[in-house]
């Protein structure tokens, strides 16, 4: 099916081979039948699209992400809005992770976690209590909407969509909207975790916390969150289930009271939250304050594999559970001016009934916190535990490119400038980098980026919306990736990705695992695309040269490259671990492997000579430690691109639980490379 694509032919004629294949039960057949029409109606409208021409890569409308800082985030390199039509929040269709477990749910595959799995952890997890010294922050309780009201009686705003429910709004209480500074942070680690040196994350995050009740118990979920540091938003995703997105966060730069001051948060050229003209009113009652800090948090985290039920996996949903000891140390009541505006796919005034506070403190304090883990039975039906804006919320942001998708083309990723080269691998430098349960098949890896011009990163084959693009992204991605073997199988393993769109980035930690951190790239063509034109790519991120790679187009070349555009070859077939959490305790929550097939339309494809590289060597990045020698080949190809579910892999695979052993030494050497 997937070679009759690549060729553009009509891929219907491989429909029955692909049920008989699969389905050996007739009762299946149904459910097949209709996973496949569905997509092979859109297959067959690509098959029709004649390669088009090559549209250059300007310098000039290349996105850069902002060295991301405690002081410039994302969003200080985007442009404002431009005028043009309204992105509405659109709905339906399945991501490529859904499809996945509509799959195993229908062929009934009922996993019992195998002995491996239940066994408890050798490697003592990290301490799970983190202190933060001289946190100031405006807290603010404001009335909630009926209309967030309305989405937590449907079920669909905690995180458990079903009946009863363990998690409920508590109707008595307020929404709590903090702004704070943490100039203390030790969230880093410079290498090894417990081996190297602690790291400070100095940042400022906004979060918005509602009240819930679970068994009657007073606590508080954070459902949207802001930071203007990238290193943070992802420890704070990863760690804490706390959904940070990046956002430039202004924050009066003072030890005393911010008398007339104010704060603002903005994110991708939207002015989300603005706090004006503080002003003491006097002392604040300590016990008031104190009740602030005294309630856990139960947050739900940021990966979608959460959100599959019961039929697809046997594991228990795993919360984050946080409480905090707090050392105040200074406490005013306030009075305060708020604005607070939602675009078309971010923010949360809708949570809100109005933007007067109900109450606001001035608070400066030392913070503990401990993280422990809580497990909830998933609901046996597949009830989404959130509502469409609560997702768009955790994950989304407004759009920055004018460039649409030609409305035929049903791929996601269009128009990909790529160019990739091969090199040899140091296994012995690799491996510990591996994730658990993987081994190297061969010393020679695949480097390649790409420019997507645009990318509809949740409208997988057109399924969200056939007749629109759903969320235009244009950005620069590099993949690093490794051929390894699993059980007894040939896969690619991207080991590290690099882009410029922090979207797009969300959306592959949560839906795949893709191990994203953003950074600064720059990819050129003199001329446009092709024979004898100069290609530059420059990758750098908080500072650190990763990646600079030269050299000039050649003739035309038709060999599929193995983990770019090669659409048969099983070693093709990728490998994600979802998520990246931390082992607060392996043997409740760890990663679940995922595996996806890669699906190429390649419209030119040339070879790449006078090739020059040169690699970084930072512990987040140690290219130069991975890789020996000058590259062996490389090229350039003009793609699209979608992804499927892998059907070559057992699906009895699918979400299995990676080793806890092995989990808990991965990540410790992992860390700088997944977060830093």
């Amino acid at each position: 099916w997937e070679r009759l694509v690549a060729q553009d032919r009509n891929p219907s004629i491989a429909r029955p081979l692909l049920v008989s294949r699969f389905l050996p039960r007739p009762s299946l057949l149904a459910m097949w039948f209709g996973i496949s029409a569905s997509i092979v109606a859109h297959l067959l409208m690509l098959a029709q699209v004649s390669a088009s021409a090559v549209v250059p890569a300007k310098s000039e409308d290349l996105c850069k992400a902002a060295p991301p800082s405690a002081a410039s985030g994302l969003a200080a390199e985007a442009a404002s809005l431009e005028a043009g039509e309204a992105v509405g929040r659109r709905g339906g269709g399945l991501s490529m992770l859904q499809l996945a477990a509509s799959i195993q749910e229908s062929m009934q595959l009922r996993r019992v976690p195998s002995a491996r799995s239940r066994r408890s952890p050798g490697g003592a997890p990290i301490s799970p209590a983190r202190n933060f010294k001289g946190v100031s922050m405006l807290c603010l309780q404001l009335p909630i909407s009926e209309a967030f009201r309305k989405e937590a009686a449907n079920g669909v705003a905690f995180g458990l969509g079903q009946d009863p429910r363990p998690l409920e709004l508590d109707a008595s209480g307020f929404a709590e909207v903090r702004i704070a500074d943490f100039p203390d942070a030790q969230l880093g680690w410079t290498g090894t975790v417990g081996a190297s040196d602690t790291e400070n994350v100095p940042h400022r995050l906004l979060s918005v916390r509602l009240p819930i009740l679970r068994g009657g118990e007073k606590m508080y979920q954070t459902v949207f969150a802001l930071s203007d540091d990238d290193v943070a938003v992802l420890i704070y995703r990863m760690s804490s289930g706390i959904p940070a997105k990046l956002a430039n966060i202004s924050f009066p730069a003072m030890a005393s009271f911010p008398e007339g001051l104010g704060m603002n948060a903005s994110r991708r050229g939207l002015n989300l939250f603005q706090a004006q003209n503080i002003r003491d009113v006097g002392e604040a009652d300590l016990t008031s304050v104190e009740a602030l800090f005294s309630y856990p948090e139960m947050n739900f985290g940021t990966e979608v594999s959460n959100l599959l039920p019961l039929n697809s996996t046997k594991y228990d949903l795993v919360f984050k559970q946080l409480t905090t000891k707090a050392t105040i140390t200074n406490a005013r009541k306030v009075d305060v001016e708020l604005s607070i505006v939602d675009g078309s796919w971010d923010g949360f005034s809708w949570m809100l009934a109005d933007s007067k506070p109900v109450n606001a403190w001035w608070v400066q304090a030392d913070l503990e916190v401990t993280t422990t883990l809580v497990s909830e039975k998933r609901p046996t039906l597949g009830i989404n535990p959130f509502s469409e804006s609560i997702l768009y919320d955790r994950m989304l942001g407004e759009v920055l490119t004018e460039k649409e998708k030609p409305p035929k083309v049903k791929f996601a990723y269009t128009h990909g400038d790529v160019i990739w080269f091969t090199t040899k691998i140091d296994k012995q430098k690799v491996t510990p980098y591996l994730a658990p349960g993987l081994t190297l098949r061969s010393d020679e890896a695949v480097v390649w980026h790409v420019r997507w011009q645009p990318a509809d990163v949740l409208n997988m084959w057109g399924m969200r919306d056939s007749q629109h693009d759903y969320l235009d992204l244009e950005y620069n991605e590099l993949w690093v990736t490794m051929p390894v073997t699993y059980r007894g199988r040939n896969f690619t393993y991207p080991i590290l990705m690099l882009l410029d769109e922090d979207v797009g980035q969300m959306a592959g930690q949560d839906l795949a695992g893709c191990p994203k951190k953003l950074a600064n790239l720059t990819y050129t063509f003199s001329p446009q695309p092709g024979q004898g034109s100069e290609v530059f790519l420059n990758v750098n991120r908080h500072g650190r040269h990763v990646l600079n790679v030269t050299g000039k187009m050649s003739g035309i070349t038709h060999k599929p490259i193995v983990g770019v555009n090669d659409n048969y070859d099983p070693a093709g077939q990728l490998l994600w671990v979802i998520s990246h959490q931390f082992p607060w305790d392996p043997a409740v929550d760890r990663p679940k492997y995922f595996f996806a097939r890669g699906v190429q339309q390649t419209k030119e494809q040339r070879g790449l000579e006078n090739l020059r590289v040169s690699y970084g060597a930072g512990a987040p990045e140690p290219l130069a430690e991975w890789f020996v020698g000058d590259p062996i080949e490389g090229g350039y190809i003009r793609m699209n691109q979608d992804f499927l579910p892998s059907l070559d892999t057992p699906f009895d695979w699918l979400f299995e639980e990676v080793d806890p052993d092995e989990f808990v030494e991965w990540w410790k050497v992992a860390f700088p490379v997944l977060y830093m």
